[in-house]
């Protein structure tokens, strides 16, 4: 359908564009009454704590508009921040820095929410002392954000689960039903990529009897969808060597050391990535320059 899989850094461009193309349009009509000055600001957080996360699309919303905009990075991206911490100093022409500065904030206020929600997911996980789990997100991204939202996981410490519909195959409840079932999966003949590669060949079960169908069809990728703890301790102590349990749905901070004492392989979580709480940033002015 598309000729080429989109990189990170042509993302960003992209993320950018869309930004400020909403926002400033035709022209920031503000600029007519903002005199030629250079200006000093300053980025400040405002909530109790979080990990620091846009970086790299807040820099790009200046570059775009005025390639002459100096920003001094006092925190970097994976950074912990506090509530009255600098995060950078800016300097620049002053139409340019107000141009830019709402963009800028967006991008950092909504992937520092990603990264901060991440390292909370992280840290019931470092406190239950088991280092064989991850904490994976999903697909659950906001649309136009999904390589973004999936930068902002790694940094908070969590891990990425597929990018997308090209890069793996996850069989899920929709796709049994339209195939009839999870037995005519083995009567469909499966191209020499997915036989071949089975680590990305993932099936989505429902109950305790499609978990061990799945394994008999000889699955090694197995996602537990809607399983209660109960269920999942019971899969896990009936696992065959070399398969992979992934847990998911329902999963959220006050449950997620139940389902992480499981002994489960992964844990995926929706939260991470499309329930924005966002951190609060400001950037004020605080020094200006005769031109």
């Amino acid at each position: 359908m598309f000729k080429k899989i989109e990189k990170l850094s042509e993302a960003i461009d992209r993320n950018v564009r869309d930004a400020l193309f909403e926002d400033i349009g035709y022209g920031d009509k503000a600029e007519a009454i903002i005199p030629s000055r250079r200006i000093d600001a300053e980025v400040t957080c405002h909530t109790n704590q979080a990990v620091l996360s846009g970086q790299f699309w807040f820099d790009k919303c200046f570059n775009f508009i005025d390639k002459s905009v100096v920003i001094e990075w006092v925190k970097k991206d994976g950074s912990l921040v506090r509530k009255g911490d600098k995060v950078c100093n800016i300097t620049g022409q002053a139409s340019s820095v107000l141009a830019g500065e709402r963009s800028a904030l967006n991008f950092l206020q909504v992937l520092s929410s990603t990264s901060t929600r991440t390292w909370e997911y992280l840290n019931v996980l470092k406190e239950s002392g088991i280092q064989t789990c991850l904490i994976v997100d999903t697909r659950k991204t906001i649309p136009g954000l999904r390589l973004a939202q999936k930068y902002a996981v790694r940094l908070g410490g969590g891990s990425n689960q597929r990018f997308g519909l090209w890069d793996s195959l996850l069989i899920k409840e929709n796709h049994l039903f339209a195939l009839g079932g999870l037995k005519n999966l083995a009567k469909i003949k499966l191209t020499n990529e997915l036989r071949d590669n089975t680590e990305p060949f993932q099936i989505e079960v429902e109950t305790i009897e499609e978990y061990r169908l799945a394994m008999n069809l000889g699955f090694k990728h197995i996602l537990l969808d809607n399983f209660s703890t109960i269920e999942v301790a019971e899969a896990v102590d009936n696992k065959v060597d070399g398969v992979i349990l992934e847990s998911s749905g329902g999963i959220k901070l006050d449950n997620l050391l139940e389902y992480i004492l499981t002994g489960v392989d992964r844990i995926s979580v929706g939260d991470l990535t499309k329930n924005i709480r966002s951190v609060d940033f400001s950037l004020r002015l605080i020094d200006y320059k005769i031109a």
